[in-house]
């Protein structure tokens, strides 16, 4: 069987590259996985970055924190070598940062934050066009399952896990899209903005619960909108839908981003790009 078959036969039953979307890491890990079998350096590898892909998202390690690999590497029973290559795919990511020698977790660029909204929102429309195109039954299962998820989180009150799920939902759509170009950079963006979502709203005590409640509700409804438009495997709604999704996303980033927080600090300037009054 040709090379490429079997990398591509191995991604599509493989767990980690599910997850991980197709992305350049996934593709890395299939050759290992069929060359190398499993090489455990690799596997360890792969659980590193999705620890401190989760760290970072939590905000567990703070924007500029400096990553020592040794110090990690301990923490988390590992050698030094799946630690670096986990950095490897965490830069790539756009999560983490190289300055010389050291790495550190990505600062979160405010200056760039209406460019970011902008490509999420292209990323969105084409993704939610392609899903609702091209969606299997198989498809539709993993979306309801992810959305039911979050339905459950809203429930329950946690803040992480809400947005967890919420993350899942869409790369769930994502994945329905069937294209790992568009997928890959749908996920970047979405990472992007859930980052500036935990330090808006980390350690904020402005919010009303009336309004988070409404917001959430909200957010409940028009993932039922999008849902039902893809099944429906109408484009030009879910299209519309992802539209509506992220204006309501942008709107309660836009009134929490000026309040003062322990992540963002009291000098933002954003209103002239995102016409704020």
């Amino acid at each position: 069987m040709h090379l490429l078959s079997r990398v591509w036969r191995h991604a599509a039953g493989c767990l980690p590259c599910k997850i991980l979307c197709n992305t350049t890491f996934a593709i890395r890990h299939c050759f290992v996985s069929l060359f190398e079998g499993g090489n455990m350096s690799e596997r360890d590898a792969w659980k590193v970055a999705r620890e401190l892909r989760e760290a970072i998202l939590r905000l567990e390690l703070r924007p500029g924190r400096s990553l020592d690999e040794a110090a990690l590497a301990e923490s988390l029973s590992v050698s030094r070598t799946p630690v670096r290559e986990a950095i490897i795919q965490l830069i790539a990511d756009g999560l983490v940062v190289r300055e010389g020698r050291s790495a550190k977790v990505a600062p979160l660029d405010f200056d760039d934050l209406p460019k970011l909204y902008d490509a999420l929102l292209v990323a969105s429309r084409v993704i939610h066009r392609l899903a609702a195109q091209n969606r299997t039954e198989e498809d539709l299962r993993k979306i309801s399952e992810q959305m039911d998820m979050f339905k459950k989180e809203v429930a329950s009150g946690e803040g992480v896990g809400r947005s967890e799920t919420n993350f899942t939902f869409h790369m769930a759509i994502a994945n329905a899209a069937d294209n790992r170009h568009f997928a890959a950079f749908y996920e970047q963006t979405l990472i992007g903005s859930i980052r500036i979502a935990r330090a808006c709203f980390a350690g904020n005590t402005n919010d009303d619960e009336n309004d988070i409640r409404k917001h959430l509700d909200e957010t409940v409804r028009q993932h039922d909108l999008i849902f039902d438009a893809i099944v429906a495997q109408d484009a030009d709604k879910a299209d519309e839908y992802a539209t509506l999704h992220h204006k309501l996303t942008k709107q309660r980033i836009k009134r929490i981003l000026f309040a003062s927080s322990p992540v963002l600090g009291d000098d933002l300037n954003l209103s002239s790009e995102w016409n704020l009054p």
